[in-house]
């Protein structure tokens, strides 16, 4: 909806103008976006300015970015600016009212928990600790108090149980703010807007307002406070609001710009990833400076990470123009996790965590990967005398913990709340250090350092305000459990500014901080339904119908249509912030993988133009640190001599990935050990089927005590204790041997008269490479007849159709184990390869395989099909084995299942692979 023009406004808004009041001048600028409302009031600022009434003129915004922006664009027009020529709202309302002690967020959550406590009932009182439920109440009271609305109004017309369920705890609410001498936000600003009316405060001469497109009831109070002080007032505000504030002022209409706009273009990508990096490559290739460019959130919470992440492993500085959330900075995070840590005497894993933090001043990262690696293989143990006696071998992780003495009474103290401060304040600073960067840092190391430092005082000032919320008092003594809870919910509510960027940086922008921005090229992303728009559904304690009830009552609260068309607004808003290049994007899979649908809102701003399409889906291993080629011809000698023996294990890694092998044999990398409760896996749950089968075959001894005693040693290797779950393990594996030993002598045996050998050691000889290098093949199982036929079996604990598919890739050449082994024996005995066999004991004893002429009723095989499938084995080994030797570490993996479940080097290598299937993976084309 357009808004009117100056004669319209009279008729359609009842704008009446009270000269009394106000002066001609004061009016209410309405146009549409990039009319030139903001350029209209930073004119009045310059004049100003440049006539010495600096301090006659104020401009009032809703947020502290977009004051400093607009600063920054007077200071580009060379003039030298007061900073209180341009402040928020906030801040002039807590210069007229420094005497009232409003509520942090934290302190009304705990006082809202007190208030369900005391007046809720049933389900709702019992679901006091919910931070859910406090989360929709706390917003509903908000919204009553932007409403002008106190719990007594909403107790007069609640009409449900659960509405005067809602108004009980209402009123305890408010009693509580009141009976604690605090105030909320709105009651501060009504209270402002009293003193302003009544004098008690200087008033610039002239006001300009501008970027806000909604009021609460105290905001106009305070506005028309203004108006009555002023001599002039200004308010700017977009077109197709419902309703303006200030009905005395004229209203003027600017026209809409005269250019055509900026060229429009919509991207779909296969994922979000592939979003972020196609708008990153964009940026790269566009040749502009990066303060040219700017992308525009709607859901942050699906896009800041994968920005951060894109941007910085790209090296491309930006700027996000949103504070953040106190309570996920990393410095806050430490010390939380450091107080968990006490709190639960040291346990071992959190204890590693929090040690293994660059904040934690405990030594070096050498001597702190020596400690967590001897540490997680003897979990579960915990306690600061199992990190500093049996599992710490480096000296600075050994002194750090020693000085960790004196916390350890803390689980069972009780301290007041002005004790638990000061002891928190110096837990700090005896955990966590912040050392200044050395001189020739980068810039992103010296902006990180500044931001941790200043992370830290609102750390400790966080500290300080939990021991004077409600409830902590001094008097009052608290377990450390009950002052870590309290300083958590003063975390969350806690936020903080982004340090300080260089000037040339691509500018990431919330919706609702770009309104006062132009920039030349503009993305704007995430345009999928649920996502930009949000959708709404009707609140369950006061839905649409209510809230018409409620608005003829006048209580204006915001239906689901008013929520929706606000979204709409919001889309007029990103898309009008680009003058030169807009770029529309959208991805049709989220990151799960799951399709998503387009937004509507893109459908109807691409209706009235021309608009480039382009489909962009991710490479099928898209990686942000691709891996070399090849290694430098100086270090393939050095690979040679650490790859003298090459395993069957090896060339399957090699084959799966080259950086696989190249990570875990050629460097011996290790990977973090297993939790506990995943230390007993599938692949140890194998060895010690090996080992009992390797003894039951060379000691003829009761299977059922083999494992039993094999079981035994494993636990103590694994440093595990016995539990239901282990007891449960070991009765499986007994189960299974059992029957395997019951079964296994006539389906074993493939030829008459034939010998059998167990657990031998082959060394397959690779005669295609110069210098002949040995794979070395370890059999369970083969037999030899009077004919020297050979046939080989694998024993896999593993369940029938596993078995059977793992035969299956044999057959198709993709797995080499049986082949090899076959081909070992063939070149070290001279005897003739005739087949090969599965032995699967999971669950049910499993016999499959393949036999020239179906000997012993296995699957048929030819003569030539053996043949084959040997000399695609000899050659796929050669050829890996020869790639190693050349040097080959490219990041190259062939199955991207076995990258997300088994790898243990995907954080290195850090390749991503596509949500979507293999049609996503098609550059170019029309969008659907």
């Amino acid at each position: 909806m357009e808004a009117p023009d100056a004669s319209e406004g009279v008729a359609r808004y009842g704008w009446v103008k009270r000269l009394s009041a106000f002066r001609e001048i004061s009016v209410l600028l309405v146009g549409p976006p990039r009319s030139g409302k903001t350029r209209w009031i930073l004119d009045a600022l310059e004049r100003a300015i440049l006539a010495d009434r600096s301090d006659e003129v104020q401009l009032l915004v809703p947020t502290a970015s977009m004051k400093h922006h607009l600063l920054n664009l007077l200071a580009r027009r060379g003039l030298m600016v007061p900073s209180r020529v341009v402040s928020t709202m906030t801040e002039l309302v807590k210069g007229v009212t420094p005497d009232a002690e409003e509520a942090t967020g934290a302190a009304q959550d705990r006082l809202l928990k007190g208030a369900i406590r005391q007046a809720g009932k049933g389900g709702l009182r019992r679901r006091a600790q919910s931070r859910g439920l406090r989360a929709r109440l706390s917003a509903l009271v908000r919204e009553c108090w932007a409403a002008g609305t106190d719990s007594f109004q909403i107790d007069a017309v609640a009409r449900t149980r659960p509405q005067r369920a809602f108004a009980e705890v209402f009123l305890a609410f408010e009693e509580s703010l009141r009976r604690s001498g605090l105030v909320h936000r709105n009651q501060r600003i009504a209270i402002a807007a009293s003193r302003i009316r009544e004098g008690q405060c200087t008033v610039a001469t002239s006001v300009y307002i501008d970027g806000f497109d909604t009021l609460s009831k105290q905001q106009e109070e305070l506005l028309e406070a203004l108006a009555e002080q002023a001599e002039e007032i200004v308010v700017a505000m977009p077109e197709g609001l419902r309703r303006y504030p200030l009905q005395g002022l004229t209203a003027e209409r600017l026209p809409p710009p005269a250019d055509d706009g900026p060229a429009v273009e919509s991207v779909a990508a296969a994922s979000p990833r592939a979003e972020v990096v196609e708008i990153a490559r964009r940026i790269l290739a566009s040749g502009r400076p990066l303060r040219e460019h700017g992308i525009i959130l709607r859901s942050p919470e699906q896009y800041a990470d994968l920005i951060r992440e894109v941007f910085e492993a790209l090296r491309i500085p930006y700027r996000y123009w949103e504070r953040q959330g106190l309570a996920q900075h990393g410095v806050a995070r430490h010390l939380v996790r450091w107080l968990r840590a006490i709190e639960r005497g040291f346990p071992g894993e959190e204890t590693l965590e929090a040690l293994a933090s660059p904040l934690t001043p405990s030594g070096s990262p050498a001597e702190l990967d020596l400690l967590d690696f001897a540490a997680r293989e003897r979990l579960p143990n915990s306690g600061l005398d199992f990190l500093v006696r049996d599992a710490c071998p480096a000296e600075g992780p050994g002194k750090f913990l020693k000085g960790l003495q004196d916390f350890r009474d803390w689980p069972e103290s009780r301290f007041e709340g002005r004790r638990w401060r000061v002891e928190c304040l110096q837990l700090i600073e005896r955990v966590q250090a912040l050392p200044a960067p050395t001189e020739g840092a980068s810039f992103r190391r010296a902006r990180d350092w500044r931001g941790a430092v200043e992370a830290r005082k609102e750390l400790q000032r966080a500290v300080e305000d939990t021991a004077s919320l409600p409830g902590c008092e001094d008097e009052r003594h608290l377990s450390l459990a009950e002052f870590s809870d309290a300083l958590e919910e003063v975390l969350e509510a806690s936020s903080i500014a982004e340090p300080g960027q260089p000037h040339n940086v691509v500018h990431v922008l919330p919706v609702l901080e770009s309104r006062q921005w132009s920039i030349p090229v503009t993305f704007v992303c995430g345009l999928t339904e649920g996502w930009f728009p949000r959708h709404f559904t009707e609140d369950h304690l006061f839905d649409d119908e209510d809230r018409h009830h409620l608005a003829a009552r006048g209580i204006a609260l915001l239906t689901t249509g008013d929520r929706a068309r606000n979204e709409e607004f919001l889309f007029r808003v990103a898309t009008t912030r680009a003058t030169e290049r807009l770029v529309l994007s959208y991805p049709r899979h989220d990151s799960a993988g799951k399709p998503v649908m387009r937004s509507g809102l893109l459908d109807d701003a691409l209706v009235p133009r021309e608009a480039a399409w382009a489909r962009i889906g991710d490479r099928e291993t898209a990686s942000l640190a691709p891996g070399a080629d090849a290694l430098p011809e100086d270090l393939r000698a050095a690979v040679a001599e650490q790859n003298e023996g090459f395993s069957v294990t090896g060339i399957t890694d090699y084959r799966q990935c080259p950086y696989l092998f190249f990570s875990a044999k050629t460097l011996s990398l290790r990977g973090r050990p297993l939790r506990p409760e995943r230390r007993l896996d599938a692949s140890e749950l194998g060895r010690v089927v090996h080992q009992v089968l390797l003894r039951w075959n060379r000691e003829s001894r009761n299977i059922g005590t083999l494992l039993d005693e094999t079981f035994r040693t494993a636990l103590a290797k694994l440093h595990l204790p016995d539990s239901f779950r282990t007891e449960q393990l070991r009765l499986a594996l007994r189960e299974d041997l059992l029957r395997f030993a019951h079964e296994q002598g006539a389906a074993m045996a493939i030829y008459d008269e034939s010998r059998a050998f167990f657990e031998i050691t082959r060394d397959y000889r690779v005669e295609e490479i110069e210098s002949r290098p040995v794979v070395r093949c370890r059999i369970d199982r083969y037999e030899m007849d009077d004919q020297r036929r050979c046939f080989v079996t694998d024993y896999k604990y593993a369940k029938p159709d596993r078995v059977k598919s793992m035969l299956r890739q044999h057959l198709k050449g993709e797995q080499l184990q049986l082949m090899l082994y076959l081909a070992a024996l063939e070149q070290g005995l001279r005897c003739e390869p005739a087949g090969m066999a599965l032995c699967g004991l999971k669950q049910e004893t499993s016999f499959v395989g393949a036999a020239i002429g179906g000997a012993g009723g296995l699957q048929p095989l030819e003569e030539e099909t053996m043949q084959h499938l040997l000399d695609v084995a000899r050659s796929e080994a050669a050829g890996a084995i020869g790639e190693i030797l050349g040097g080959a570490i490219a990041v190259r993996p062939r199955d991207k299942a076995f990258c997300g479940r088994i790898c243990k080097f995907g954080s290195v290598c850090r390749v991503s692979w596509p949500a979507a299937g293999p049609s996503d993976r098609v550059s170019g084309g029309s969008a659907p």
